[in-house]
């Protein structure tokens, strides 16, 4: 069965009116699943505020606003779940001379520990 530290941790409720055929769709799931209607939209509705942090950072990114740590963060992906991300849309490392000398610098500083 699903458990997070979202779903032991409940705080606050929220009421929405739902179009039928959502409903619908939240009985056939909770079904399938054997839980109960509530955890299945905690369920749904994190994997949706994770999917929206991650195509707005992944715009963020590809737009030049953020850096690629910044991006990675606001995602809350690890590093290389970011890069794939980048691979599988398409979307090109900005890599300028500047982050590559900071790069340099930060690998020098550690082979001389």
């Amino acid at each position: 069965m699903y458990s997070s530290r979202f779903e032991r941790n409940m705080g606050q409720t929220i009421t929405s009116r739902l179009p039928e055929d959502i409903a619908k769709d939240l009985d056939k799931i909770s079904a399938i699943e054997q839980l109960d209607k509530s955890s299945i939209v905690r369920r749904l509705l994190k994997k949706a505020i994770d999917d929206w942090y991650l195509d707005y950072a992944l715009k963020l990114f590809q737009e030049g606003k953020i850096s690629l740590g910044e991006a990675k963060d606001l995602s809350k992906l690890t590093l290389w779940a970011f890069l794939e991300k980048l691979h599988e849309r398409k979307i090109p490392l900005h890599y300028d001379v500047e982050e590559y000398d900071a790069d340099l610098q930060t690998l020098q500083e550690l082979a001389g520990k």
